[in-house]
């Protein structure tokens, strides 16, 4: 280890309050960006104390929080990711498709998801995870969020992952949950909530700024949904930094790429890990009242 990188590693090893904890936030196959930060956080000699995550911030998460060190949680999700196909999440034709929205008002089923956690995860509760995990879902009569940290931990991967519209809800003890991204992407009152020392957030973002105007309505409702969502966490992130230290990771633009595109999300990792590792290199250490990074990032900031 040469000794810029020696430094960086002793840094941020002892400059993050504990208990540490990793804030990750849906984005769907964009979270191979997640993949990427964690690498580079290892890099650092970072280790979480507690995880949290919403959508496929969950998934992630859950390996995470499986495994004994950060080093080897990115090592599995790497091969995880590499190994990930549209038709693996998303099955079926258009024709298929459109019969199962038509028979149950989803797009697709939840079997892609549930071999996905049943082949990415050995433990099958919170209680066999070697630190604790918070997955963060949305009570789909009411619109509130439901953290989970116990109890059985498929059904409520599954749950935190439906995409309404894309996939069907999941009913944990009566009543039914589905992603909560769209009220809370980025979970970082759940995670000061559970009486975190610092954050380190790992926003797998959206599509950046686009190119071109969306065309048709189903693009424009995505368009102002992750609109939404992106401003939310841009007011939000700077008023939980006043109460704590909030080290908000920069992540490569993404262009041209749909987030339900997984045949293109390997090709996020690598780049991934050499804009946070330059970054960590640089970055000041965030404190009370100053966030280090931003929640709203492009190329060349």
């Amino acid at each position: 280890m040469s000794g810029a990188a020696a430094a960086t590693v002793e840094r941020w090893a002892a400059g993050l309050p504990h208990p540490i904890a990793l804030v990750l936030s849906g984005g769907a196959s964009l979270g191979a960006i997640q993949v990427g930060m964690i690498q580079a956080l290892a890099d650092a000699g970072v280790e979480p104390d507690l995880v949290v995550g919403t959508s496929v911030g969950t998934l992630n998460g859950a390996v995470i929080a499986e495994q004994e060190s950060l080093g080897s949680a990115g090592e599995r999700l790497e091969q995880i990711w590499r190994g990930l196909r549209r038709r693996d999440i998303l099955p079926g034709n258009p024709v298929q498709q459109a019969l199962t929205i038509l028979r149950s008002g989803h797009m697709h089923p939840a079997s892609g998801i549930a071999r996905l956690v049943e082949r990415s995860l050995q433990a099958r509760t919170f209680g066999e995870l070697a630190r604790p995990f918070v997955a963060v879902t949305a009570d789909v009569l009411t619109g509130h969020v439901r953290r989970f940290d116990e109890g059985p931990l498929a059904p409520v991967l599954l749950a935190a992952t439906a995409i309404p519209g894309v996939f069907p809800p999941v009913q944990i003890e009566g009543r039914l949950y589905a992603d909560a991204g769209p009220i809370a992407n980025v979970p970082l009152l759940a995670a000061v909530e559970r009486g975190a020392g610092s954050l380190v957030v790992l926003d797998a973002g959206d599509t950046c700024h686009l190119d071109t105007p969306p065309r048709g309505i189903p693009d424009a409702l995505i368009a102002a949904v992750l609109t939404a969502m992106r401003q939310r966490v841009m007011i939000e992130a700077p008023l939980v930094a006043e109460r704590l230290p909030v080290l908000y990771l920069p992540r490569p633009c993404v262009r041209n790429q749909s987030i339900l595109d997984f045949d293109a999300s390997a090709g996020l990792i690598e780049p991934t890990r050499e804009v946070v590792a330059d970054f960590l290199a640089y970055a000041v250490l965030p404190a009370a009242g100053a966030m280090s990074g931003s929640s709203h990032h492009h190329d060349g900031d």
